[in-house]
């Protein structure tokens, strides 16, 4: 970014995609009303936004006279060169299209409940079994004509409850030898033992139309996929088809997520088969049975629920949005923690592997959640740019320009690149006012200064968004060791506040010494970038680095947390990675378990080789101090504090153990100096941000071929820096940040 664009950013057509609001519609719109919204929103700087059907809003979804009013915005964007994104329901979460697509019972989700009785001895216990086979045969012939057999059930499991041996179910079916055919007692169970019983029955039901059902289809169902595509995508391309890649150049998805804790979907159970080889349905207990056994079910089982929501619903989506020439952009639910992301999406970082620009969500005013690093971290895997935040929702009516400007820098800061701000409200009028609020549209208090707050938003996309990140540490996403002690609540839904428990204490610990783990090493400035094995594929080893294929974003550290299981993909590419000398730092466990237990000899194979190489490390006891110490002697800081606050203290270093639904960040904070470093062509970027409530001093020192400059992102001024010592390209500057401000510390090499 040259200087004259820095300092003039809003005639930049370029970077017209730093900003883009939802703009609430939720009243009765016209034409005028919608034009003069739309030049205020111009007269600020902000030149693309996303129309979104929201709670108030009077009218049709999708009919003639929404059309109508979406011709309007398009029609003012043509004339005055501006862009636009689609928002792609009525109200959120996305792919019901206001009820069209869950309205059909097939296309409405469908989930698994295993309920647990604890049988007393010599107590008789009766159900009436159901078929929950894909492949369950009902002919006549067999139901009724086969009296006198044992009739297979496949719904319920029988357990000695003191070894917990199964039990044949086939002993626990009455007889029936009368030889009337019409009696159906084989199709019965009842349990009489003289021993107690544990017994679990397992039923597939479909989520009801009302209340939440309405909002909920079958994210697993590419049916269900195919008519919410029909029904909103086709209907815009219809009416639109010159505006699309041209006017309109993204859709914004906004928080798809599981409704209950086991998902199903009719193709499940053959899926699983061709994917894993052998039937999940005589397995099901293991997904809420204890033990590393049951846990390899629990492995398979969400590892396909995630492939399946990958492929069945964000890839068509992206595929269609991709040949009509419009970027897929969608935010899921649940970053913040690994028991949000598997309870929500399966696994959450793979879904970025089929978006076109990827998005996070952060509700409330505070800062310092791992939500953030999370989603830019997936994004970096799959060599994607432009992860866009949707941000400032409840924030409350009392949020200050300041607050607004402080929060914008930490997204930047953590590798967000446009802001999608929640929003800005057509009404405040009524009820309407408390949605989520605030607006920081017109009715807000900041509004008067929107014009600056969207100019210094363009000045850190303009310097971020084809900059690589310099973090040098990769640390590996144990997801597959969480699933295989994850427990699942199954008593909630979705939208709730303290439920869903994490009910297995070496889950819970994971998901807990993970959050602690990164948020220590952000208060000490010590980046990282989250790895999962999905994107192993993404990677190579070169010079001794592992290297992004895409974007050439490289890494010397690979640091592997409390993992027993890894997919032998990732295994044999920290093995090459070792093998030329890259550094491997293996916290409390090492990798003992592939995916399928045909992989385990090869795993234990890899990491017993691995461990021979001197660039391997294990810290058996989780000490993050020491964890860090060791990146820092692999991986030196690029930019040094010699003086000054050189930390950035956390208020808050892991979230409770339960899935919070939604996360709300008001009452997370962070005080200090951090900073992040960026690169692009010859220069380091370093964003330097001061969190804390009075200005702050520090000396840094950092490697340049002449005398850094300063940038500061908030006025638009740039200066040499105040250099101290310089020393063989070392230089030695003071730098002084405003509370609540950042600046660019630029670094030419």
């Amino acid at each position: 970014m040259n200087r004259e664009d820095f300092k003039n950013p809003q005639r930049v057509a370029a970077l017209d995609e730093a900003q883009v609001p939802l703009w609430f519609w939720n009243d009765v719109l016209t034409p005028e009303e919608l034009a003069r919204q739309l030049k205020l929103m111009t007269e600020a700087g902000i030149k693309c936004n996303s129309p979104h059907a929201r709670t108030g809003f009077q009218g049709g979804y999708l009919d003639e006279a929404w059309m109508s009013h979406i011709q309007t915005v398009l029609a003012y964007k043509r004339e005055n060169n501006e862009k636009a994104w689609l928002y792609d329901e009525f109200n959120w979460p996305a792919g019901s299209a206001n009820g069209e697509v869950p309205k059909h019972e097939e296309f409405r989700e469908k989930f698994l409940t295993l309920q647990e009785f604890h049988v007393p001895a010599n107590t008789r216990f009766r159900r009436q079994p159901e078929q929950i086979s894909n492949a369950a045969s009902f002919s006549m012939e067999n139901e009724v004509l086969s009296f006198g057999k044992k009739k297979h059930i496949d719904n319920i499991f029988l357990f000695d409850e003191e070894t917990m041996e199964p039990l044949d179910i086939t002993l626990y079916q009455p007889d029936d030898l009368s030889g009337v055919p019409y009696n159906m007692s084989e199709g019965d169970f009842e349990l009489f033992r003289n021993r107690p019983t544990i017994v679990i029955e397992a039923k597939i039901s479909t989520e009801m139309t009302m209340g939440e059902g309405i909002l909920t289809p079958d994210y697993l169902n590419d049916e269900a996929t195919k008519h919410f595509l029909d029904v909103t995508y086709e209907a815009y391309y219809k009416t639109f088809p010159d505006d699309f890649g041209t006017v309109i150049t993204a859709s914004f998805n906004d928080e798809t997520r599981f409704c209950h804790a086991f998902p199903w979907t009719q193709k499940l159970q053959e899926e699983f088969k061709k994917r894993f080889g052998y039937d999940l349905i005589p397995h099901l207990p293991d997904l809420i049975l204890p033990g590393e056994e049951a846990g390899r079910t629990r492995c398979l089982y969400f590892d396909l629920l995630a492939e399946l929501y990958r492929k069945n619903y964000h890839k068509m989506i992206r595929d269609w949005c991709e040949a009509h020439h419009i970027d897929y952009a969608p935010h899921l639910l649940g970053e913040e923690t690994m028991a949000g992301q598997v309870r929500f999406s399966g696994e959450y970082m793979r879904q970025t592997r089929e978006v076109s620009r990827p998005c996070v969500d952060h509700l409330g005013r505070g800062i310092g959640s791992l939500n953030l690093r999370y989603a830019a971290s997936a994004a970096e895997l799959y060599g994607k740019k432009g992860l866009a935040c949707e941000t400032f929702a409840a924030c409350g009516w009392e949020l200050t320009y300041e607050e607004y400007r402080r929060m914008t820098l930490w997204l930047f800061s953590q590798g967000v690149k446009t802001l999608v701000n929640h929003g800005f409200f057509y009404s405040t009028e009524g009820i309407r006012a408390h949605d989520w609020p605030p607006s920081e549209f017109f009715q807000w208090q900041g509004w008067p200064r929107m014009g600056e707050a969207n100019a210094m938003t363009r000045r850190l996309y303009g310097m971020l968004v084809d900059a690589t990140r310099l973090s040098d540490v990769l640390v590996y996403h144990p997801t597959e060791t969480y699933w295989l002690h994850y427990l699942a609540d199954q008593g909630f839904k979705h939208g709730y506040h303290m439920g869903a428990l994490v009910k297995d204490e070496t889950a819970m610990r994971i998901d807990r010494d993970e959050q602690i783990l990164l948020n220590t090493m952000q208060q000490e400035n010590r980046d990282f970038t989250m790895f999962c094995s999905d994107a192993a594929d993404q990677f190579e080893v070169r010079d001794g680095k592992l290297v992004q294929k895409t974007t050439g974003q490289s890494f010397s550290v690979f640091v592997v947390p409390f993992c027993e299981v890894m997919p032998v993909e990732s295994a044999k590419l920290l093995l090459d990675f070792t093998k030329a000398g890259g550094t491997v730092l293996f916290v409390q466990s090492v990798p003992h378990l592939g995916m399928m237990k045909q992989d385990d000899e090869t795993v234990c194979q890899i990491m017993e080789e691995m461990l021979k190489e001197e660039s391997v490390c294990v810290i058996e006891d989780f000490d993050v101090n020491a964890i860090i110490d060791r990146i820092s002697e692999k991986a030196p800081m690029r930019l040094r504090i010699l003086s000054g606050n050189g930390t950035c203290k956390k208020n808050k270093l892991h979230y409770p153990a339960w899935v919070i639904d939604p996360y709300m960040h008001t009452g997370e904070n962070m005080t200090g100096i951090s900073w992040s470093a960026w690169r692009e062509e010859d220069e380091t970027r370093y964003l330097i941000i001061n969190y804390g409530d009075r200005k702050e001093s520090i000396a840094v020192r950092c490697i340049a071929s002449v005398i850094p400059q300063i940038w500061d992102p908030v006025t638009g001024e740039v200066w040499d820096a105040d250099v101290t010592l310089a020393d063989s390209q070392k230089f030695e500057v003071k730098v002084d940040v405003e509370p609540g401000c950042g600046l660019f510390l630029i670094a030419k090499e």
